[in-house]
This record gives C-alpha cells, sequence and structure tokens, in this order.
C-alpha cells in the first residue's frame, strides 16, 4: 500500500510524514526547492513548573457545597478563582526547523513527468521527476535501526546533481549556526521558556561523488550523480540540561555509510512490528491508479471507499509506529509531526480521550511496544501527580487533569470549564496497562506497574465523597460538554457523570484482577471493590439514553462531540448488546441523538472553525474525525457493521487532509490512529467472556481477509470470508489452550449463528473452514 501524488506538496497538510517515533520529518516533494518540515519528540518548551493553585485544597470543600445546593454558577465561579493552575499552561511541544534543498538546472514547470509516494510497507518516502531528458530520484527515511534520516539523490545522468542545502527554524527561531568540517552544517536553538530543551540539529553530506563545500551556512554540492545526506538532532531533554546536545559527534558516526544496508536494516527493523499484521478489503482494480487526493475526491461520491479505508487502515499502524517507539515519549496529539513554534492546544497529550485512542490498537493490531512509552509517562507523572493529590484535593496518592506534557505535568490545563478540573485520567490510563496484559499475557506488565494502581487507588479513597447515599466524584465534568437546569442555568462543573462512574468501575474491577493474578495478598482487591459497590449505577435518561449527568439534565448541545457517557460501552466493558441489552438499546439511543445532531464542517469554513477553537466559538457539534472514529468502535459493539461504513465513509470523505491526515480541524493523529483500531473492532472483538468474529462486518464488504489480528487471551486470529460469510479461521495460541467464539447468523453460509470452542493443538494452533 502506499499514498502517491502527481505534484509536489504545496502547503503542510500536503506533505509525507517519515518518523521512528523518535525524529520525523515532513516531505515536501518540490523539483527546485524541497523541503523537509522537521521534528523531534523531545522539543518542549519551559520545563517542569509547578502549576498547582496553593487556594485549592482550602475551597474544595466549599465548592462541593455549592454543586450539592444547585447553586452552579458560584461553583464555576470559585473553581476558576481556585483550581485554575498557576499559570494557566503547561509547556507545548514545537517544531525541530526545516531542511532545505535548493537544486539547480531543474524546474516543476519543465519537468516532463513528476510523482512522489510513501510506502507503508517500507516506511519510504520517494520523490521521482524527469527535466530535461534526466531522470532524477530522492528516497527519505527516518531509520528504525539508526536514529537518523537518511536522504538519497540520484540522476541518470552523470553529474546532474547541483544543490544548495540549509537549515533553518521558522525563519527566525535559531540561535546559531556553524561549520560541521567541511561536509555539513549544525544548527543549535533553544525551545524556550526557563528551563527549555536545547537542541542542535546537523546535516552532513555522507557520501557524494561531486566535489562539496560549506559556505557560509550552506552545504554546497556540484556536479554529483548521487548524493547521501544524513540529518540528526540531539537534545538535553533526557539529561534535564545536565548534558550539552552534540550533534557533531553524531554525525561523525556516519563516516563509510552504505545507503542500500541503512535503508536493508531500517526495513527490517518496520517490517518486524508493521508486519504482523494484514488486512484485505480493497479488492479493486482501478483504485491503485487513482492518487491519494483524488481517492479522497471519489469518497464524498462513494466511489473506491473499500480501498482507502484498507489504505487508511494501513496508514494507521504507520503513523503509530513512527510517532511512538520504546525509550521515547508517547505520540502526542499530532502524533510527532508539528510546524508551528506555537501549535493549537500545544500538541500536548490530550488525556481525556485523545492520547488514550491514539493506542486503542496496540492490542488488536499486535503493537505492544508502540504504548511502553505511554506506560513511562504515566510512571513519570506519580511524583508531580503526588504534588497535585496535595495541593488541590488534600488527598494521598497522585492524580493529573486532562492534558499532561513532555514534562509530566498534572495540573489542570487552561482556563476551559468544561475540561480542566478532571482527574480522572489516571485511571483511564491505567486500563490501558490491564489491556495489555489482556491481550499478550504477559503479567510482568502488571507487576511492574502494580504500585501505581495501589497509589491511584489512595487518591480516590480520598477524593471520593458522600452524597445521596453514593460516593461520589466532584468537582467534575462530563468532559467539555454543557448541561441546562431547569431554571436555565447553562453549567460544565457537575458532580459524578455517568463517565466518572464508568471509569472508575472499570478502574476499580481491573484493580480486583490484577491482585488476583499477581497473587496480591494485601488488603488492595477488597478496598478496590468496597468503593466499586458505592459508587452511583449507570442510568436510562428521559430520551432513552444513557444518562450523562448525575440528574437528567437537558443537554445544551446534544451533537456534542465528546460521547462520554459511552465510556461503559467503549473502551470499557460495561454495556454489551448480549448480557446488557437494555442498557445496550440506551447506548444507541444516545448514538442516534448525538449523529442526528452533529455535521461535517463546510471545508469552506475550515480556516474560521480552527479560528474558533483558538478562541472561545468552538464548534461543539461539527463531526470531528476522532470523534467519528469513536461512533465507530460504539457500532461496532453493537454489531451495526452498516452504521461503522457510513461513518468510516464520512471520515474519510470529510475528514481527512490531502495527505490522508485526520482533520479535527486542524489535524490530529487519533482520528487516523482510532480508525484503524475502529476496523480492528469491527472485525474481531474479544471484550466478553467469548471471541466475536466479524461482529460488525458491514455489506459494503463482502469480500475479505485479515492476519493476526489479537484477541484478549493471548490468541492470534486470521480469518476470511465471502460474498459476507465468514470462510475460514486460523488461531495460534499457547499449546493446549480453548479458544471460544462466536459469529452472528449474518455472517454465516447457513444463516445460523456459530458458537464453538477450538481446542488448540501441541503446536498452538486450530483451523476451521465453514
Amino acid at each position: 500500500m502506499r499514498l502517491w501524488y502527481t505534484s509536489p506538496a504545496s502547503v503542510w497538510n500536503e506533505a509525507l510524514p517519515i518518523g521512528n517515533g523518535h525524529i520525523a520529518g515532513m516531505v515536501f516533494g518540490g523539483v527546485e526547492n524541497e523541503k523537509l518540515s522537521l521534528n523531534d519528540e523531545t522539543i518542549w518548551y519551559r520545563g517542569p513548573a509547578d502549576r498547582n493553585n496553593p487556594s485549592s485544597a482550602d475551597n474544595l470543600g466549599k465548592i462541593r457545597e455549592l454543586l450539592a445546593a444547585g447553586d452552579v454558577e458560584a461553583a464555576e465561579d470559585l473553581v476558576a478563582l481556585t483550581m485554575f493552575a498557576t499559570p494557566r499552561d503547561q509547556s507545548h511541544y514545537e517544531v525541530l526547523g526545516e531542511m532545505f534543498l535548493e537544486q539547480r538546472g531543474v524546474a516543476l514547470e519543465a519537468c516532463e513527468s513528476y510523482g512522489r509516494e510513501l510506502d507503508l510497507e517500507n516506511a519510504l518516502c520517494r520523490v521521482s521527476f524527469s527535466c530535461g531528458g534526466v531522470d532524477y530520484r530522492r528516497e527519505y527515511f527516518s531509520s528504525f535501526a539508526k536514529n537518523v534520516i537518511l536522504a538519497r539523490l540520484t540522476a541518470s545522468k552523470e553529474g546532474s546533481i547541483s544543490l544548495r542545502a540549509t537549515l533553518g527554524r521558522c525563519k527566525r527561531f535559531n540561535d546559531s549556526v556553524r561549520q560541521y568540517r567541511d561536509r555539513g552544517v549544525i544548527m543549535a536553538a533553544h525551545a524556550g521558556g526557563a528551563a527549555g530543551v536545547g537542541f542542535e540539529v546537523g546535516l552532513r553530506v555522507v557520501s557524494c561523488d561531486g566535489s562539496v563545500r560549506v559556505l557560509g551556512e550552506t552545504i554546497v554540492v556540484d556536479g554529483a550523480t548521487e548524493v547521501v545526506l544524513a540529518l540528526v538532532s540531539s537534545t538535553d531533554y533526557w539529561s534535564a540540561g545536565a548534558v550539552e546536545p552534540d550533534a557533531s559527534s553524531l554525525m561523525d558516526g556516519f563516516d563509510g555509510l552504505d545507503f542500500d544496508c541503512a535503508l536493508d536494516d531500517h526495513v527490517a527493523a518496520y517490517r518486524e512490528q508493521y508486519g504482523r499484521v494484514a488486512l484485505d478489503i480493497a479488492a479493486d482494480e482501478k483504485a491503485p491508479s487513482i492518487p491519494t487526493d483524488g481517492l479522497i475526491a471519489c469518497a464524498r461520491e462513494g466511489r473506491h471507499v473499500p480501498y482507502l479505508l484498507n489504505l487508511a487502515f494501513d496508514y494507521g499502524r504507520y503513523l503509530l509506529l513512527s510517532s511512538s517507539q520504546p525509550g521515547g515519549l508517547p505520540a502526542n496529539l499530532q502524533g510527532i509531526w508539528c510546524e508551528d513554534i506555537d501549535p493549537i492546544w500545544g500538541s500536548k497529550y490530550a488525556i481525556n480521550i485523545n492520547t488514550e485512542m491514539n493506542y486503542w490498537m496496540c492490542g488488536p493490531a499486535d503493537l505492544p511496544e508502540a504504548q511502553l512509552p505511554l506506560f513511562d509517562l504515566l510512571e513519570r507523572m506519580r511524583e508531580p501527580g503526588r504534588r497535585t493529590a496535595r495541593a488541590m484535593y488534600g488527598a494521598r496518592g497522585f492524580t493529573c487533569h486532562h492534558n499532561t506534557d513532555g514534562f509530566a505535568d498534572t495540573a489542570p490545563q487552561s482556563h476551559a470549564i468544561g475540561a480542566a478540573v478532571w482527574p480522572l485520567t489516571v485511571p483511564w490510563l491505567l486500563t490501558h496497562v490491564w489491556e495489555q496484559y489482556r491481550f499478550f499475557g504477559d503479567a510482568s506488565v502488571l507487576a511492574e506497574h502494580l504500585d501505581m494502581f495501589k497509589e491511584a487507588l489512595l487518591f480516590f479513597e480520598d477524593y471520593l465523597f458522600e452524597y445521596q447515599g453514593y460516593l461520589v466524584t466532584g468537582p467534575s465534568a462530563s468532559p467539555e460538554n454543557r448541561y441546562r437546569l431547569p431554571n436555565g442555568v447553562e453549567g460544565n462543573v457537575c458532580l459524578s457523570p455517568a463517565i466518572d462512574n464508568q471509569i472508575l468501575r472499570f478502574f476499580f474491577d481491573c484493580c480486583v484482577d490484577i491482585a488476583r493474578v499477581l497473587g496480591d495478598q494485601s488488603d488492595f482487591a477488597d478496598r478496590a471493590k468496597a468503593l466499586a459497590e458505592r459508587l452511583p449505577p449507570t442510568r436510562i435518561g428521559s430520551h432513552g439514553q444513557i444518562q450523562e449527568w448525575l440528574e437528567d439534565y437537558e443537554e445544551v448541545e446534544p451533537g456534542h462531540r465528546h460521547i462520554s457517557p459511552l465510556f461503559g460501552l467503549y473502551p470499557g466493558n460495561e454495556f454489551d448488546v448480549r448480557r446488557t441489552p437494555e442498557l445496550a438499546a440506551a447506548c444507541l439511543r444516545t448514538i442516534e441523538r448525538r449523529a442526528s445532531n452533529a455535521g461535517y464542517l463546510d471545508p469552506a469554513s475550515r480556516d474560521v472553525a480552527i479560528g474558533n477553537w483558538k478562541g472561545a466559538g468552538i464548534h461543539a457539534s461539527t463531526r470531528t474525525g476522532w470523534s467519528s472514529a469513536w461512533l465507530v468502535h460504539f457500532n461496532a459493539r453493537l454489531g451495526r457493521g452498516d452504521a461503522c461504513m457510513d461513518e468510516l465513509t464520512g471520515m474519510l470523505a470529510h475528514c481527512s487532509l490531502p495527505n490522508l491526515f485526520s482533520d479535527h480541524p486542524p489535524f490530529q493523529i487519533d482520528g487516523n490512529l482510532g480508525l484503524t483500531s475502529g476496523v480492528c473492532e469491527m472485525l474481531l472483538q474479544s471484550n466478553a467472556d467469548e471471541v466475536r468474529i466479524l461482529p460488525a462486518l458491514p455489506d459494503a464488504l463482502p469480500n475479505g481477509s485479515f492476519t493476526g489480528l489479537r484477541a484478549r487471551g493471548g490468541f492470534k486470529v486470521s480469518a476470511s470470508w465471502a460474498k459476507g460469510a465468514l470462510c475460514s479461521i486460523e488461531v495460534a495460541g499457547e499449546p493446549g489452550t480453548s479458544f471460544s467464539y462466536w459469529v452472528p447468523s449474518s455472517r454465516t453460509a447457513s444463516g445460523l449463528e456459530v458458537c464453538e470452542t477450538l481446542e488448540l493443538g501441541s503446536d498452538g494452533r486450530a483451523t476451521r473452514e465453514f
């Protein structure tokens, strides 16, 4: 599979991403003027800071009293004064810089042919063009084997390449440029703020059969047939400023590098992860001959959607692998790619849905390594989270609110009353640790992080308080959504919204299960169970929907993009079509109300909408990429395959930028990664006591196959189907284990549901033909 185009990118949203989880680039593919926008995962502004509001704990009781009395306006006013952080904002992520290549003797308008592509099988970007009878080719990759971006430029005619190469950073945000031997340049810069990250970017010629000089800040190449460039980044992030950045030493290590060998090593390392899963739903002879931006346009007319969906599924896996690798930071709001010094929302970790969605595919798509940076960041949140728990809530344990940053900040972010004061993110994130165990069966991940679960439990033992006979949360919010009281007053801050109770039930159940798996003999499990039993139950509201708040308030925006009251449907396991049909019906009613009150943004209004996101006029009911992806998961859990396909088609047609990045707007990677996990959920589910095969296959995908998807219990499953009916399954797991599965009647040739158990043989495999 590949993304491909017939013209260079004119803006960042058309450029093609490369990355290895640590260093990344956006390749524009220009002819005479090529540009790579560059990123390093560690370029963060200001450094760590204690932003906890010192007035919080003393006013917590009064805020709760006001909420219990229904005085929402006074409660929110006091929240803003005493709980918003000082200063308001966490650190933000920043662009690393740009690499510019000015090639002499060629011009786009003089080209006889042009093409650029991103090869997903090899994590390789290619640009090719013919000009003046000479064929030119450029190859770029961010190596999975070495922490470097490599580029090779070749020409079919000897001595045809003459170029000038420079580094920059948004025209003026760098401190200095110095020469590296006679082969390159090094740009030094600082992310800004009191303890922002200092860094160096190095660009050197590794090999060249022409002449190479460095004049001022420019690398000058003349008369070459082949040129290989290496680009590195060195920062003081991991040493907290104790070790100076040193790009020079990194570039020294590439003396004598062979590009083909480096490419082979990169492809092998990348495919070891990417090659575990395959999907084939793209039987379409014409679609491969249509450029990717053309396919997006076709999707708006309902054409070639299965092929584009297959491409987007693979693209999501590529993007996660390229932005999240062991030993580094997690994928942020834009993965690892960012073109700005001050990006919207700081390009941080939005942990009230977006970061979690980034990692939902890790289990089913067999990418456990990609999630390790998330666990590492969680561990780093413990110390600042203890300070936040004490300062804001007078509580033990640790907590965090709806955002965090590259320094694991845990204080509230921004002055957004509906988002900032929401301390439910730690238990949500910790459920990912439990799911890692359920998919891959390695209990060491539970043992390694057990203390985090225990410390998070401590926080909720102190934070929850008695109200109406239950233990409730508060002040809290149903993320970013508003309600209306009977007197017409609108509010965000509340007590124990549905999502809080659902997250905590899931988290407390995880604690009990972890104690069982690890044989923990302390009172940890009993304490978690005792808290779970006293949480408010899920209620069905007056519209037949899952009630979003503790009271059945009117929704100010019934089409709101956050569909928080359905956490228990996905990623939780509280609601199920077979186990809890009444609650499942209420989930469906919730989905119908949300979907019928939200629409896709008019492309002509995109820039206006982005401006409104930055200000106050947020389009809460706009159908965003990630919100549609969440709806795919909900519909999949309800067995509604055609509804899933409708959402996916809408995402691809209306929430895709030319480079297939998911548009919020602006670009957020959660939509891309959520699409991939959503497709997994349509094909294979394992949250119940049985594995469900093709539980939400739409009629629009009558033929296909998948290989290597993971099911909880440590199973790897492959399946094929034709004319909408399951043909075969193959299961791999621990020898001698049992694999219980269910196939809906709509996906069997007999028209009868299948509910069977396969026994895995001594080779750990079993097959079944239908």
